[in-house]
């Protein structure tokens, strides 16, 4: 028997002692049990009395954290002989249990110990998240990690870093070159260059956390986290690489698809919720009805800028002596979802002496539903990793499909032959940057093409979710067809997406969804293409941008690539014959329009189009949706969003004749 053998019999014969003479329960070792090194330079561990309680049988042992401890071991079945396999001929890390078995096999190059349910570990140089299981949360791709805080973890890629959630989704894109961790207040600090600014929890970047918060509070709850629950619902539901059918069948279902919507649905309610709380409420009464016995009580915060009113039910006798202390009363509230924004559901008045009078909200109940319709249809097992989302239901009806996108007139076909349409539609960006509806603005957009202008299929150019290679190669289609261009030739290009003004370049770039690997300068500049336009000696040229050429995405993202600086007017101008809509200014955001699934840009470009058959003119055109975009950007977000138009100085006020 060799030297090795014996000491690991010794070792467990003593561990095995130990165990009979003090038996402790697995919860409460967890911090009692620390890494011990024998005289051979082997790793057990002793409880808190000296006591070996896991024998000196690993290489290398670290804390126990949440039940397990990361070793190092030549074998992965050590303490649970046969079970994973022979002798490893190099080391390797795993994890065992507080009874010294080994219950995640020695498989990683180095192992992280457990944080809030997961661990990081690293095989092949790189870095991933793992759970108690030993099944992989995140895959093994990262340069560096941190553990969970609160929820995410940072992560770094190429020397840039971004965070993942616990459902191992890539919540924040790597583009930092500082990240801390999440606080408890869902807010982490990063930096980018010279821009420092605030990750919330939602994913989106704030150049403050007030700025995060008063968006949150200016939003309904559908807008805030119906899109979130959707995309997060349409990557679960997808069939992973090497996932079997059957596997898949049972991970993804009827049952286990409403409880992942019920549970997102419960985090972004929460998120929501805390964003609106009010963090040191004042509490003001107003005058007591001694008939309803009722004393109505305004609830806001500081600055009065958030404002909650309940009817406090008081007994007459006791209003007197309530009213004299109110100085010294404070206040337990709880919050709900109603009418799609927060409300006090419960509010708990407490006096000195720990009296207590309650009002309870009569539309707040214990038991919860989902709050939001997602338009799923069911799941289709015929065609895994597939949910169909459908803008009609099945009995028919179609008052869920917006009135832009039903009965699109059929126009002048003479007219359409003319016409050359580039439709781009980016939705879906790399970078944590959503556009709310961009794939529908860009699909029934080329629909009014076809159909309202009656351009020929073989004349529009349609992207969806254009990366930089399609952005080259709808440079190289306007080449090719520009030797068609007479003119008589008129280019219509709507872009439904991010773009950014580079005010170094004086040049304003539609974004590609792979800007942050491709770099801003592979999206279509317009200065460059108002230069060919002109080149082309078209007869005119319409660019609809629903985007801002600004700081802030259609999600309410701060987006910030470049410094701030001085605009110059000359930057967005462009040559003679064109004119550029853009849907909002430069401190503005291109918002969403909710209820008819669009952005609300699109949305009146479509109206105008719809309810003019036979033509409008650009200035027509642009009066109408201005003063809609205005109105709806008010009414809906209490925000300003005003369209603006650039035009060449040449063409003056000329461009308003021009029609479609």
């Amino acid at each position: 028997m060799n030297k090795s053998v014996r000491i690991f019999i010794i070792s467990a014969f003593i561990a095995f002692l130990a165990s009979c003479c003090m038996p402790v329960r697995a919860d409460e070792r967890d911090c009692d049990l620390e890494p011990y090194r024998d005289w051979f330079g082997e790793y057990g561990y002793v409880d808190g009395s000296g006591n070996i309680v896991i024998g000196c049988q690993f290489d290398d042992a670290r804390n126990f954290s949440e039940g397990l401890a990361a070793v190092l071991s030549r074998s992965g079945a050590m303490a649970g002989s046969g079970v994973f396999g022979s002798l490893s001929p190099t080391l390797k890390w795993g994890y065992i249990d507080t009874a010294g078995l080994i219950v995640i096999p020695c498989q990683f190059d180095f192992a992280g110990q457990f944080r809030e349910g997961y661990a990081a570990v690293m095989s092949g140089n790189k870095w991933g998240f793992i759970d108690k299981w030993g099944d992989t949360l995140v895959d093994y791709r990262y340069d560096e990690v941190h553990g969970f805080v609160n929820g995410y973890a940072a992560v770094c890629r190429n020397g840039l870093w971004g965070y993942v959630d616990t459902d191992g989704n890539e919540l924040v894109p790597c583009m930092y070159s500082v990240a801390a961790d999440f606080g408890s207040d869902g807010f982490a600090a990063v930096n980018t260059g010279d821009s420092t600014g605030f990750v919330f929890r939602d994913g989106l970047w704030y150049a403050t956390k007030d700025r995060a918060l008063n968006w949150i509070r200016g939003i309904p709850f559908s807008v805030y986290a119906k899109d979130k629950v959707m995309n997060r619902v349409n990557r679960w539901q997808l069939q992973e690489p090497g996932e079997a059918l059957p596997d898949w069948e049972v991970r993804v279902n009827d049952e286990t698809l409403e409880a992942r919507m019920e549970g997102l649905e419960m985090r972004f309610e929460a998120e929501y919720i805390s964003a609106n709380s009010l963090e040191d409420p004042v509490l003001v009464p107003g005058q007591y009805d001694s008939l309803q016995g009722m004393l109505p009580v305004d609830i806001h915060d500081r600055d009065s800028s958030r404002h909650f009113s309940i009817m406090l039910p008081l007994p007459a006798g006791d209003a007197e002596s309530v009213l004299g202390s109110w100085k010294r009363v404070k206040a337990d509230l709880r919050y709900f979802i109603k009418n799609d924004h927060v409300a006090i559901a419960q509010a708990d008045i407490v006096l000195p002496g720990h009296r207590t009078y309650t009002w309870r909200d009569p539309d707040y109940g214990t038991v919860r539903s989902l709050l939001l319709d997602y338009d799923l249809e069911d799941l289709d097992f015929t065609l895994p990793g597939r949910i169909y989302r459908h803008e009609s239901v099945a009995s028919g009806d179609t008052s869920v499909v917006p009135d832009s996108d039903a009965g699109i007139p059929a126009g002048n076909k003479r007219n359409g032959s003319h016409i050359y349409a580039v439709i781009i539609a980016n939705e879906d960006y790399g970078s944590g940057i959503e556009v709310p509806y961009a794939l529908n603005d860009g699909a029934v957009f080329r629909d009014y093409c076809l159909s309202r202008l009656c351009v020929p299929e073989d004349q529009v150019a349609y992207l969806a979710n254009a990366g930089a290679e399609d952005i080259a190669s709808l440079n190289n289609w306007l080449e090719r067809a520009s030797r068609m261009f007479d003119a008589d030739t008129r280019i219509v290009l709507y872009f439904s997406g991010q773009c950014v003004l580079d005010k170094g370049l004086g040049e304003t770039f539609l974004l590609p969804v792979d800007y942050l690997s491709q770099g801003v300068q592979s999206g279509l500049g317009l200065r460059s293409l108002y230069g060919r336009i002109s080149r082309w000696g078209v007869d005119d040229a319409l660019l609809l941008l629903d985007a801002s050429y600004g700081k802030i995405c259609r999600n309410g993202m701060r987006f910030s690539v470049f410094k701030d600086g001085e605009m110059r007017s000359e930057w967005l101008r462009p040559d003679d014959r064109t004119v550029t809509f853009f849907a909002a200014g430069e401190d503005e955001a291109a918002l969403p329009y909710p209820g008819e699934k669009h952005g609300i840009f699109t949305y009146f470009v479509l109206k105008a189009l719809q309810q003019h058959p036979e033509g409008i003119s650009y200035g027509d055109l642009f009066d109408f949706v201005s003063s809609n975009v205005r109105k709806v950007a008010a009414e809906l977000y209490g925000a300003e969003q005003s369209p603006r138009v650039y035009s060449s100085e040449w063409d003056g006020g000329a461009w308003r004749e021009f029609s479609l």
